[in-house]
């Protein structure tokens, strides 16, 4: 139970961080361009997220077993 919570908690901490990550790049893109393609848009701010949380999974089912063999 322990695991899974922490492996959730980690889902929804790279959920966050890739949503700043789009956040980012939106706002810098939009500066530099007068228009920008809303599928594009669209695109990104299903896909950053998702794989944000992902790797945040994959990187801390990495790191906790490296403890655990410690």
């Amino acid at each position: 139970m322990k695991k899974t919570l922490m492996l959730f908690l980690t889902f929804v901490v790279g959920l966050l961080g890739g949503f700043i990550l789009f956040e980012f790049i939106v706002r810098i893109v939009l500066r530099q361009m007068d228009t920008f393609p809303v599928m594009f848009i669209g695109a990104l701010s299903m896909i950053l997220p998702l794989a944000g949380g992902i790797a945040a999974v994959i990187l801390g089912k990495r790191f906790s077993n490296k403890t655990r063999q410690d």
